[in-house]
C-alpha cells in the first residue's frame, strides 16, 4: 500500500474534494474494520456488518482533522 503524499494532504486541506476522496479511499479498509458491528439471533448465530453511521462519523473526524489541524507550514517527518 502506498503512502499518501504530502501534496495530496495539502490539497485536501485547501479544499480539493478529489484529494479528500483519495485519502478516504486510502483508509477505507481501516475505517470499515473499525465500523463493524455484530448482531446475534435467538440461536446465538452472529452476523457482522459495517455500520454506515459509525463509518460516516469516522470519515467526518478524519476530514475534520485534516482541515482543522494539518499545519502546512510544518514540514513532514522524514522528508
Amino acid at each position: 500500500m502506498q503512502k499518501i503524499t504530502y501534496p495530496v494532504i495539502l490539497a485536501a486541506k485547501l479544499g480539493d474534494p478529489d484529494a479528500m476522496q483519495d485519502i478516504l479511499c486510502h483508509y477505507e479498509k481501516y475505517i470499515n474494520h473499525h465500523s463493524c458491528r455484530s448482531l446475534y439471533d435467538s440461536y446465538g448465530n452472529s452476523c457482522t456488518f459495517v455500520d454506515e453511521e459509525i463509518k460516516s462519523r469516522i470519515q467526518a473526524k478524519l476530514m475534520h482533522q485534516i482541515i482543522a489541524h494539518f499545519d502546512p507550514k510544518k514540514p513532514p517527518r522524514g522528508g
